[in-house]
Order: structure tokens, then sequence, then C-alpha cells
């Protein structure tokens, strides 16, 4: 099935190459500096000269994918500066492990200043964007980076301890602080998307975080979308056109609001 969602991944990276390369977006591939060493990720720019807003973009659970680079270079053709950073490329720690890891932490930081410091980005308007794993992350760096003005979480967890009701969690992942004890220091405004049929992280959790941001006078927003699984905006077996229309939409209106165009 990852074979055939790969290859799937890589059809969607090449139609929307062809798309973001028509409307002017230059990509290059970078190094970043991580929490022990160099780090690679990709970067999308749009032509034009004036300063324009910066958002990273994080992959899922396996790592850096095709879709997650069609995703950036779709929102690098609105207008966009994003960056892919690749928070694997040193470590490995098995699946749970990576769950609010140090190392993982410490590359994200870094790519949020590699970011801030690109000569197209205005470092006043900077958002982030993640999916699953990514999506807890985008989060969690809202909580740890208050510059950051708008994050968008697709399908994250936001508290392994009330997942562990539901299907095996790892110790460390049942060792993390929940996303809704982290409200209080998150400044930017929160859009959080999830699928109601999600099997592997139940659409609860998006409840959970949009109610804690609510109790804390936090700006939140969540959509939900009937039938829709997990990774439900990317091709393969789970994927819903209409939920992945939508949240797409529905994502580019949040950034442009809170970041501006």
């Amino acid at each position: 099935m990852r074979r055939s969602l790969v290859v799937l991944g890589v059809l969607a990276w090449l139609t929307v190459q062809s798309v973001a390369e028509a409307t002017g977006v230059r990509e290059r591939a970078v190094e970043y500096a991580g929490s022990e060493g160099a780090m690679s990720a990709g970067l999308y720019v749009p032509e034009g000269g004036s300063k324009r807003a910066g958002v990273l973009v994080l992959h899922g659970i396996d790592g850096p994918q095709p879709v997650i680079e069609a995703f950036a270079r779709s929102l690098a053709a609105e207008g966009f500066v994003t960056l892919t950073p690749d928070l694997f490329s040193l470590h490995e720690f098995g699946g749970e492990g990576r769950v609010d890891h140090p190392l993982i932490l410490g590359d994200l930081a870094g790519a949020l200043a590699f970011l801030k410091r690109q000569p197209e980005v205005d470092p006043d308007r900077i958002g982030v964007v993640g999916f699953s794993f990514g999506g807890r992350l985008a989060v969690l760096a809202a909580a740890l980076h208050p510059q950051i003005r708008a994050a968008v979480n697709y399908y994250g967890v936001a508290s392994f301890q009330q997942l562990a009701n539901r299907r095996e969690v790892g110790d460390r992942a049942l060792r993390s602080v929940p996303l809704t004890e982290r409200v209080d220091a998150i400044r930017s405004a929160v859009l959080i998307q999830h699928g109601e049929a999600d099997q592997t992280n139940p659409v609860e959790q998006g409840g959970l975080l949009h109610a804690a941001l609510a109790r804390a006078g936090k700006r939140g927003l969540l959509y939900t979308y009937p039938g829709a699984d997990h990774v439900f905006n990317f091709p393969g077996s789970r994927h819903h056109p209409e939920a992945a229309r939508l949240s797409w939409e529905r994502t580019v209106i949040f950034l442009r609001e809170h970041l501006g165009r």
C-alpha cells in the first residue's frame, strides 16, 4: 500500500510542479542548522520583489514525501515562501520515540530560524502547516515560538493519554505533555482540520484541542469532514476529494487572514 501511495504521490507532485512553475515558483534544495548538524529541506519562493509571509510545511511520521513537497509548491503558488524541513534526516528514534523529542524540536527551531532569514521573507509573518505527526508539531511550534502567527494542524494528536483509550500508545508518547496543556503559551491563531472517519487518530482529538483553546480564550477554528479518514487530503486509498478541496481552500484563507497576502 505504501508503494502505491508513493507512486500516486509522485504523480500528484509532478502535476503540481508543472502548475507551480507556470505561476513563477522557484525551488531549490537547501540545508539548515539542526540539533546535530546540517539538515535538508526544500525551499519554494514565488517570483516577485516584495517580502512574503513564510510558512513551514511539516511532514508526517513517514518523513518527507512528494505530496508534502507538492503541497508546499501549491502554497508558494498562492504567494507564500514555503520550507519543507526533513526532521528525520539525522535521527532514527522509531515511531513513537519521535514524539516531542528534543532533537526534533531543535531541528524545528533551526528550520524556523532559516526561513526567517530568507531575503524574500518578512520575518514578522510566519506560519506553520503540518500533517499528522507534523500537525501536532505545528501546534507545539506555536506554543514554543511566539513569533508564529498562524498554525494549521491536519489531524494531529492532541493528547496521547486520551488516545491510549482507543489504541496502543508508546511509553514516550504517553509521557509527552498534551497540547491541551500547552495552549496558554500559544499566541498564534490555530486552524484544526480533521476527518470524522479518522481510524488512526479519532476526530475527538481535534475537538479536545479546540475546546482547550476556547477555554483559554485563544483563537482556534475547527473544521471536521464527514466520511474523511486520516491523510484524507493526499492521494491513496483514503483520499477524500471534497474534504481535500475544502481543507485546502480553508488553509489558504486562514493563512492569508493571519499572515497577509
